[in-house]
């Protein structure tokens, strides 16, 4: 196939069930870098760079000139089908989050089970705005320099400076173009993600790992979580937005506990 993301495979055998790792808007595949060693002893492991992020460059763009959710989760299917994985666990986070949801309403029997860290279920008025300014002032800004603010909106504190760290490292690769193609699906991933917040996963095998600091998107979380008992949620203490670097050791053994017990896609803790 043409056209394919770039991504990372580690391949254990074909007897493994394989782990799929989605990340954020200006991240990359090695924001998942923690969770390599401890999760590629026992499953097969996939991690894209999603288009106009790390080494997924050259991708064509809509003539519309902006993406679309529909697009960034086909490209997912199409990485998928190409390697010949019909069915996976996946992991997000942030952002990827919200993909995993859109992916999943399309697709729900190549799901068994979700882990999500700093979910975004919904995206609130003060980031949205934050994202709305800095497309406007695209034509006169470094598109860097938006990441940057969003980074330390989202993670504040000195035990976030590792996130922090990776997130504006990762966001130096993203081009002025690839930029404004993401901003451009501001609106529709707003309107999208209010209207399934109402709605529960389809899963029955997810898991929120969320951060007592995740000041931005904890709180919808919780929401979510009392809204649809589906899902389960656990919040780590000293904890930001991504759990899965600020205490990559914690979130790697309750995540690999969770998809573990995922014997018949009914996973527990």
């Amino acid at each position: 196939m043409d056209n394919l993301l770039f991504y990372r495979r580690y391949f254990n055998s074909s007897e493994k069930n394989w782990v799929i790792f989605i990340h954020g808007i200006g991240g990359n595949s090695l924001t998942f870098f923690p969770q390599l060693k401890a999760f590629k002893l026992h499953y097969n492991i996939l991690i894209p760079d999603l288009r106009g992020h790390g080494l997924s460059k050259g991708l064509p763009i809509p003539a519309c000139g902006k993406y679309s959710l529909d697009l960034i989760s086909e490209d997912i299917f199409r990485l998928m089908d190409s390697l010949g994985i019909t069915k996976a666990n996946f992991v997000g986070c942030s952002f990827g989050a919200s993909i995993i949801r859109i992916m999943e309403r399309s697709q729900p029997d190549r799901f068994r089970s979700i882990v999500l860290t700093g979910a975004v279920l919904r995206i609130k008025t003060s980031i949205f705005l934050i994202f709305k300014l800095g497309k406007w002032l695209s034509p006169y800004i470094n598109n860097h320099f938006l990441y940057t603010i969003v980074a330390w909106f989202i993670m504040p504190y000195s035990n976030h400076r590792e996130s922090r760290r990776l997130f504006i490292k990762a966001s130096k690769g993203i081009t002025k173009i690839e930029y404004r193609c993401w901003l451009g699906i501001l609106e529709e991933v707003k309107s999208q993600l209010d209207k399934i917040y109402q709605e529960p996963f389809i899963s029955e095998s997810v898991l929120m790992i969320s951060g007592n600091e995740d000041h931005a998107f904890l709180k919808d979380c919780i929401i979510f979580d009392k809204m649809h008992g589906r899902t389960q949620i656990i919040i780590l203490p000293d904890c930001g937005h991504l759990s899965s670097i600020d205490k990559y050791d914690k979130f790697n053994n309750i995540a690999l506990e969770f998809i573990k017990k995922d014997v018949k896609g009914n996973a527990k803790l």
